[in-house]
């Protein structure tokens, strides 16, 4: 009996909460509808869209309206007519002009919005603005073409006019006809342009005209009439830069160019009393008045150093012609020292060609002693000579091994078969000889009787530089033919007996002289160190050659007598070499 009462109080229990849940969606739907009704309601106090057509149609129109409407029709078609007939002209235009008039004043007389209306009126504005327009872009083009035939004669006045014309006329279809198609702002900026230029043009031919005459009296070195056509110049110039701007004919570098050409005018007479000054000291040079000359180079220094103060823009301006007539006057001053120094250089030469050292050694005393005379006195002298400077300072080095240098290197000597006057080092130049010239010794292979190594093409050949200067004869590195000349032939030599190669030098230089001459005489000309050759058959830029094999070649390589290429700066422990003197 408890079971079924609880039962029943859980069933009535859920029965309500059911309806409640229902009677709760049913609250919502209806409060949504509500709204959704009162939306639509006010919706219905919101803007509608409008059929004009319908409203048109609706409104009625009056009769004086409707008479204007027809009367805008019929001006149109008499305009038809006349177009029909032939082009239309300025007074045609009055027509057309006559029934856009009546069409606005229709639009105007109409109550409310007329889309036809509008759209015709619209339609005869455009036609009108288009045709008026073609009118005058017509006679503005004629205009041009007119004008840029007028520039093309260089009739510049007339073609000036003419674009200012074709101007005005584009001019009033941009202000007027801004519906047209001939509207086009460029070109009425390009025709103002235009006419500018054409303004200007005569203005600046007038001043290059007076430029060329101020050119042609300063050649003539008539300053006076020069300063006139030039100030005329200028004074164009200046006008065009002020009124003109932006046109071709402004310049700002040609009137600067203008004004330094004024101050060489004002400068000129002063150009003209040095070039004077300085063709007279150049005719006291040529006939022998040293003294003279000098005196007067030293005066157009100081004119010229004064032209230089006063017009520093001037173009006959020039610290460097102030430096050259210096150097011109301290070279005539320097004359007698000059010769001094050149005789007893010749016979400084001709002393130790005749190996008269002693005697030599008093004039590279005397020599040593003038020539720093002549930098001290006279340093801007071209009679100072840098490179017998460095040779008589190096030959006072070695002043007391002279005759020692030469007995020993004229010792060693041979001729060259077939070759007159020219002897050739029996061996390659030893360490010892190289480091006695040149106060070094570069040879990674040690030895005073080993061959020098490791010098490159450039060191050889200052060697000979300096061995020149203590022989007084001209020293060089032998060429390939003379090379060759000393070898002799080799067909039935055993060169095992002559050369060193890899069979029995250990890859290393031997010392030289050690193995049988060749026929001619000559020690080691294959083999041990490849020997340098005089390149001047080749450009600078060239690589140089070596020939001859090293201690590192098959005997059989050194048979063939090769020749190798290197820079003229590369150093290799198997490459020396040795020299030739030409004996007077």
């Amino acid at each position: 009996m408890l079971r079924l009462k609880k039962s029943l109080r859980t069933r009535r229990s859920y029965e309500t909460s059911g309806f409640k849940r229902f009677m709760i969606v049913l609250l919502i739907i209806i409060a949504c509808s509500a709204m959704l009704g009162l939306f639509w309601f006010l919706s219905q106090f919101g803007p509608k869209e409008v059929d004009y057509s319908v409203r048109t149609a609706a409104v009625e129109i009056s009769v004086e309206a409707i008479a204007l409407r027809k009367q805008s029709v019929e001006v149109e078609a008499q305009f038809e007519e006349v177009l029909a007939m032939r082009q239309a002209e300025p007074q045609d235009m009055l027509l057309l002009k006559r029934a856009l008039d009546l069409q606005r004043q229709y639009v105007d007389a109409t109550p409310g919005y007329n889309i036809q209306a509008t759209q015709r009126l619209d339609n005869l504005r455009q036609r009108y603005q288009n045709l008026s327009a073609e009118l005058l872009r017509v006679t503005s083009l004629k205009l041009e073409s007119e004008a840029q035939a007028l520039a093309n004669d260089q009739m510049y006045d007339a073609a000036c006019n003419k674009y200012q014309e074709a101007f005005e006329g584009q001019k009033a279809i941009n202000e007027n006809f801004p519906l047209s198609s001939a509207y086009n702002v460029g070109r009425a900026t390009r025709l103002q342009r235009q006419a500018r230029y054409l303004t200007a043009e005569p203005l600046l031919q007038q001043s290059l005209d007076f430029e060329r005459d101020a050119d042609t009296f300063i050649a003539k070195y008539e300053w006076e009439s020069a300063a006139a056509m030039l100030q005329q110049a200028i004074r164009i110039q200046q006008q065009l830069n002020r009124e003109y701007r932006g046109t071709n004919q402004a310049s700002v570098p040609r009137l600067e160019g203008l004004k330094v050409k004024w101050v060489g005018i004002e400068s000129g007479q002063d150009y003209l009393e040095i070039e004077e000054v300085s063709r007279l000291a150049d005719a006291s040079r040529a006939e022998g008045e040293t003294l003279k000359s000098a005196s007067l180079y030293g005066e157009v220094a100081r004119l010229q150093k004064e032209l230089n103060k006063a017009y520093p823009d001037s173009p006959y301006a020039s610290s460097e012609r102030v430096i050259e007539f210096r150097r011109k006057s301290q070279t005539a001053q320097s004359v007698e020292l000059g010769l001094k120094v050149e005789e007893n250089h010749d016979l400084l030469k001709r002393l130790l060609s005749e190996r008269r050292s002693y005697e030599a050694a008093e004039v590279i005393v005397a020599l040593r002693r003038d020539i720093k005379h002549m930098q001290n006195a006279f340093p801007r002298s071209s009679l100072n000579d840098e490179e017998l400077e460095v040779k008589v300072r190096y030959l006072n080095l070695v002043q007391s091994d002279l005759g020692y240098i030469q007995d020993r290197v004229y010792d060693a000597l041979l001729p060259v078969p077939a070759a007159k006057g020219l002897r050739m080092l029996r061996t390659e130049v030893p360490q010892a000889l190289y480091a006695l010239i040149m106060g070094t010794n570069p040879s990674r292979n040690q030895g005073d009787v080993n061959p020098v190594d490791s010098v490159s093409w450039t060191e050889a050949k200052n060697f000979c530089e300096r061995l020149s200067w203590i022989l007084g004869q001209e020293v060089r590195l032998p060429s390939e033919n003379e090379f060759r000349q000393a070898l002799g032939r080799l067909r039935y030599v055993v060169l095992e007996e002559h050369v060193w190669s890899i069979s029995d030098a250990d890859g290393v230089a031997q010392p030289v002289g050690k193995k049988v001459p060749f026929a001619s005489g000559f020690y080691d000309l294959l083999g041990n160190v490849s020997e340098w050759l005089e390149s001047g058959d080749r450009f600078t830029s060239e690589e140089a050659r070596h020939i001859g094999g090293h201690a590192q070649d098959r005997i059989e390589s050194i048979f063939s007598v090769p020749t190798r290429y290197a820079s003229r700066g590369e150093r290799n422990r198997l490459t020396g070499f040795r020299i030739v003197v030409l004996v007077d």
